[in-house]
């Protein structure tokens, strides 16, 4: 079966001009992330994570251990790349972000899956912080070594603008202007996309699954941050009463569901990343019983996600461009004048210093071979 991508026409000239601006326009004055005591005497501040904690950072970051993988995308955004001494497992292996930072293949990988870590190995690296993959009991095996761990991930969008905020506070220097004038430019999309979508009726809202992987069938269900972009995006998650991410489900529940809308996880690392990875998905998925009685496909609407620097569907700042993405897939002619083609170009030149080929872009808007 074919998958459909939504249209990619726009406006765009001027998208690269204001994001530029935006950037330009920052001040290094700091950010609105929650920060008290410490001073320039002490060395130290103390900066609240998105979890809650409160916790003593040197002022001066210098070398920054990174425990979750999405962050990774978000140190990079700021400029602290080369700063990294510790980053997980197969971050390296994401073609697209290779290419743009290849230093990224010097940097040990010393977190692996869950964010394990041989503390004497991280020890060794010295990190002035550690960015962790959540709060509460995740910082306790930092603390015990002495070692300053701030959560700076989110499970929802609406924590996104101040995780970024956050990162910037910590790393101070460049890294805030960095962050602001990104935080200017995600609030500025996501009321774009809610602006157009404010009066859509419910009757006119799809319902959407948003499939991981496959087998076995593996979904993303409510109270999560694919939530949250379903729903943004003038959705509505037919998996909402499965919370969780990375949930596994019945062949039958989907079917149950019946969506109006499949959108189809890229396969990661260097196994995926092109339009041919998330067909095998879906042609795998098309031996099942009942695949070709769902709405999505009897309708085509079967769609892959992009994936750049990062899964866009996941935890870092590429989210910016999901929430556009996903709400001109489900409402095309709401989005006429969207070109995420000229919107992708501008992001990562604007966010990355690096200017995306043609060739990029098909592989990460999942076009296929032309």
């Amino acid at each position: 079966m074919g998958v459909r991508r939504a249209s990619v026409r726009i406006l765009a000239p001027t998208v690269a001009v204001t994001m530029t601006a935006l950037v330009a326009g920052c001040s290094d004055s700091g950010s609105s992330a929650d920060a008290t005591g410490g001073s320039a005497d002490s060395g130290t501040q103390v900066v609240t994570s998105v979890s809650g904690e409160k916790v003593t950072i040197p002022l001066r970051i210098e070398r920054i251990a990174e425990q979750f993988p999405a962050h990774t995308v978000t140190d990079l955004m700021l400029g602290v790349g080369d700063r990294l001494v510790a980053i997980p497992q197969n971050v390296k292996t994401i073609p697209f972000l290779r290419k743009v930072y290849p230093r990224i293949a010097d940097v040990p990988e010393l977190f692996a899956s869950g964010g394990k870590v041989n503390m004497e190995e991280l020890l060794r690296v010295d990190p002035d912080v550690v960015s962790t993959i959540d709060g509460g009991d995740t910082l306790t095996p930092f603390q015990q070594a002495g070692l300053p761990a701030v959560s700076m991930s989110f499970d929802h969008f609406d924590e996104l603008a101040p995780s970024v905020e956050l990162a910037g506070k910590v790393y101070g220097g460049d890294a805030t202007a960095r962050a602001k004038a990104y935080v200017d430019y995600v609030n500025g999309r996501a009321e774009m996309v809610r602006g157009r979508l404010a009066d859509l009726p419910d009757a006119e809202k799809p319902s959407v699954v948003h499939i991981s992987s496959y087998p076995p069938l593996v979904v993303d269900g409510g109270d999560t941050l694919i939530d949250d972009w379903i729903t943004i995006a003038g959705g509505r998650d037919a998996a909402k009463s499965v919370p969780g991410t990375h949930v596994t489900v019945s062949g039958e529940q989907l079917l149950q569901w019946n969506p109006d809308v499949l959108i189809i996880q890229t396969p990661g690392g260097d196994q995926g990343f092109a339009a041919a990875a998330a067909q095998s998905v879906v042609d795998e998925l098309a031996k099942s019983p009942g695949w070709a009685d769902l709405r999505a496909v009897r309708g085509d609407r079967v769609y892959f996600n992009p994936q750049g620097l990062y899964p866009w569907d996941r935890f870092g700042p590429e989210e910016a461009l999901q929430i556009q993405w996903a709400a001109q897939t489900l409402h095309p002619e709401l989005f006429t004048d969207l070109d995420m083609r000229a919107e992708t170009r501008a992001f990562y030149q604007t966010f990355f210093d690096y200017e995306p080929t043609e060739a990029d872009l098909d592989l990460i808007l999942q076009v296929k071979d032309k």
